[in-house]
């Protein structure tokens, strides 16, 4: 991992603490119940309206850019930016307007158990959130522009900023008892993040031009890889959309909010080291892949798989095995009883194993958009996102709330396979033998650090009390993980301590 990397891991690591004091305060003032599952269910509209087409951007916006700078010019690549910008913001207008008029069914459809008050509540709480649809399409283009130009810190730092608005605004409604503040906040939170974008942008050349031309070659080539990346996404979120619709009509509106804190603790791993990994190489990857230099391509993917495996499977076990002492410490105080802990805690184990499998297809799924194949990483998320929801409908009868993680967990683990045998088809074999080997001693060493995490925080327990017991299991976890993983000699490791030795070698 390149010092780029390492530096975007500390950065959000940093607005991944942010967000954890933001789910605590949240935990502390306003609970599981009710007005968390409003709010998450009115953050729900804005994001199906325009990340699925902000996600659709972004995975074609570099090499696109790339390609017009390497045909035409730096000129025109920044044409082409300020077209796409405003083409983005044309449609924001009209998603927040059908925002505005649909709220309140589609605020029904979310959760069914919605009604009277709660339902009114929502639907003004989504008609709020939906103007952070333009935050996500400016920042669908700018962050990868930024990344572009070498500028990785004013992307990595917004989640730190919209983090420090929502929790204060939180405090503030707990304060006040007025709920109105909390979707304010979220709604300042979301947009205000992006403020030293138009500043870093135009330090590093831009200048925006008023154009709208949705016939440039270049944005017909754009939309043909951002179409299936759209359809991509909108399986996405379609399945998102499910999961917390059956639980609000199966199991109680409540328990969307149940849902939202246990992914919200695995995704800070995801969003840590996996977004970490995949935003550094990806300019890179895309790169070498508009070279046709894809033997190099995929020797950098491979390594990256490892790379993200060697820090995702340890940390999800991790926060797997010890789910039920974090969750207690982190959430329960005031409105966060002892059983929303016994939930979200056992939640979180389910869900675990997701984010190996994801993260895994989040890795490879670059090679493809780097050649500008988008429709295959799409024919295989339509076929996860299917069987997820027709899993849902199966396990959900025998688990309960519950079977709607397995039924993740299972629809990811198949989305994996499948993406690395399409891969593989496409472009050839790629050191899976070396890769297997060396995620096949992760995990081996993964299971000893979990059996060590779980003992030493069961022996200290009752000696030293929660909060010591689990900060100390952690940390020697950690260290008993770190020394078995350099004896290891998985090449990815031995890779980053030569670097390190010779970076400070005297």
């Amino acid at each position: 991992m390149g010092q780029t990397t390492i530096m975007l891991m500390l950065l959000t690591i940093l607005s991944k603490i942010f967000g954890f004091v933001r789910e605590a305060v949240m935990a502390s003032f306003i609970g599981a119940g009710d007005l968390k599952s409003i709010y998450t269910t009115s953050n729900t509209m804005p994001v199906v309206m325009a990340n699925f087409v902000a996600v659709g951007i972004a995975s074609g916006f570099i090499p696109i850019y790339n390609k017009i700078k390497n045909e035409e010019g730096d000129e025109e690549a920044e044409v082409f930016t300020s077209n796409i910008v405003n083409i983005l913001m044309v449609f924001g207008t009209i998603a927040v307007i059908i925002g505005l008029v649909f709220a309140r069914p589609f605020s029904k459809i979310l959760s069914p158990d919605l009604d009277g008050a709660y339902l009114d509540l929502a639907t003004n709480y989504t008609r709020i959130m939906m103007f952070a649809v333009f935050g996500y399409l400016y920042s669908s283009v700018f962050r990868g522009y930024l990344n572009l130009k070498g500028n990785f810190l004013d992307p990595a730092i917004t989640g730190i900023i919209m983090n420090i608005f929502v929790i204060a605004f939180t405090i503030l409604t707990g304060i006040t008892k007025n709920p109105y503040l909390l979707i304010i906040g979220a709604l300042l939170g979301n947009l205000l993040q992006y403020a030293f974008f138009p500043r870093a942008a135009k330090k590093r050349g831009y200048k925006h031009k008023k154009i709208i031309d949705i016939n440039n070659k270049y944005v017909r080539i754009l939309m043909a890889i951002a179409i299936p990346v759209i359809i991509s996404s909108a399986a996405g979120e379609i399945s998102i959309i499910i999961d917390n619709s059956m639980a609000s009509a199966f199991f109680g509106k409540a328990s969307v909010s149940k849902l939202f804190y246990s992914k919200t603790m695995l995704t800070m791993i995801t969003g840590i080291i996996t977004v970490s990994v995949t935003t550094a190489l990806f300019p890179r990857i895309a790169e070498l892949g508009a070279a046709g230099k894809i033997k190099s391509m995929k020797k950098t993917i491979s390594s990256s798989a490892v790379s993200t495996m060697l820090l995702v499977i340890p940390a999800s076990v991790g926060m797997a095995v010890l789910a039920r002492p974090i969750v207690s410490v982190v959430f329960e105080r005031n409105a966060f009883s002892r059983e929303d802990t016994m939930i979200v805690a056992a939640l979180i184990a389910t869900y675990a194993p997701n984010n190996i499998f994801q993260s895994m297809i989040d890795v490879i799924d670059r090679g493809f958009y780097a050649v500008g194949d988008s429709k295959t990483p799409v024919v295989v998320v339509i076929i996860q996102q299917g069987i997820n929801i027709l899993c849902n409908l199966i396990l959900t009868r025998f688990f309960g709330l519950y079977g709607l993680a397995v039924a993740t967990v299972t629809s990811s683990a198949i989305g994996s396979v499948l993406m690395l045998i399409s891969f593989r088809k496409k472009f050839g074999a790629f050191n899976f033998k070396s890769s297997a080997i060396s995620i096949i001693k992760i995990s081996i060493i993964t299971v000893i650090m979990g059996l060590v995490a779980v003992g030493t925080f069961n022996f200290l327990n009752s000696r030293i009390g929660q909060l010591i017991s689990l900060f100390a299991s952690i940390f020697i976890a950690a260290v008993v993980y770190g020394t078995l993983i350099l004896f290891a000699r998985i090449p990815e490791v031995m890779s980053l301590v030569n670097e390190i030795y010779h970076k400070f070698k005297i």
